[in-house]
């Protein structure tokens, strides 16, 4: 009677214990890596963790089921958070970098459990401050892409608001702070044979970058006679003193006339809303 079984199915009832048992092992000896990879795969009726070792090892693996939930169950947020803290505790990783694969409903839960893993604690409290992109656009204008993580919610305001006052607020620089012009009621006269008014020729003055080793009060002056287009290379600027940019422009004169502005070099730190004016 023995002979009536047919072998293909008894292969085939092998291979599958042969494969269940080998998932229960591996579950069973996984061996301690304190750094690996965390694969998260949530489908509908069931979420699986497998973590791997730097080499691409399978050292665990783990998923709903056989943490003791049955149907759908399997398939919960619940049981995807459960799932992903036994995986990492049972491993003991403290550093890991997660990939996810599927949409499933338990996806979010996994991930948020293994954020908020105590184990993994070590990895999440360490900031990270990377550069991830740089380039010079300008003679005066520089570009970089950085990234710090990881930050909680609301965090990453409160970083970006006291970083932008440091760099505005603390860091010194050397700039033109101060303008006398001639028989100028206020800044938003016009001069005639001058293109702009005086409030955009002021602009233009506090948007030239500077570069010197100087401290306290230097003194500059601009003179020249029109027609022509005025630019920093005609700023008369002390030894001291260098220009980045020399192209920015100032202002444009249309008319033959003569055309002077006495100013003032200062290193300071801040972000000054405006020149200081003598009209």
């Amino acid at each position: 009677m023995a002979k009536a079984i047919p072998k293909i199915g008894s292969r085939k009832k092998v291979c599958i214990g042969l494969r269940r048992n080998a998932r229960f092992s591996l579950r069973k000896s996984a061996c301690t890596i304190t750094k690996g990879v965390i694969h998260v795969q949530a489908s509908f009726n069931n979420t699986i963790i497998t973590i791997t070792d730097p080499q691409g090892r399978v050292v665990f693996w783990s998923s709903a089921g056989t943490c003791g939930f049955k149907s759908s169950r399997k398939a919960s947020p619940y049981a995807s958070q459960r799932t992903a803290v036994d995986a990492i505790r049972t491993v003991g990783l403290q550093r890991a970098e997660v990939m996810v694969k599927g949409a499933g409903s338990g996806r979010d839960a996994a991930l948020r459990a293994i954020a908020k893993s105590e184990e993994v604690a070590g990895s999440t409290q360490t900031l990270q401050w990377k550069c991830v992109e740089s380039r010079v656009d300008s003679k005066r204008l520089y570009y970089g892409h950085f990234i710090l993580s990881p930050l909680r919610k609301g965090q990453a305001d409160t970083v970006g608001i006291a970083l932008r006052r440091a760099l505005l607020g603390e860091i010194e620089g050397r700039c033109i702070t101060r303008a006398k012009f001639g028989s100028v009621p206020h800044e938003y006269s016009t001069i005639a044979g001058i293109e702009e008014s005086v409030q955009e020729i002021l602009l233009n003055l506090k948007e030239i970058v500077l570069r010197s080793n100087l401290y306290g009060v230097r003194d500059a002056s601009i003179c020249v006679k029109g027609p022509r287009y005025i630019t920093a290379q005609d700023i008369i600027l002390p030894p001291s003193v260098e220009i980045v940019d020399t192209t920015q422009p100032i202002a444009n004169l249309t008319e033959p006339i003569d055309f002077c502005i006495d100013l003032q070099i200062k290193r300071d730190h801040g972000y000054q809303t405006e020149l200081r004016k003598n009209y």
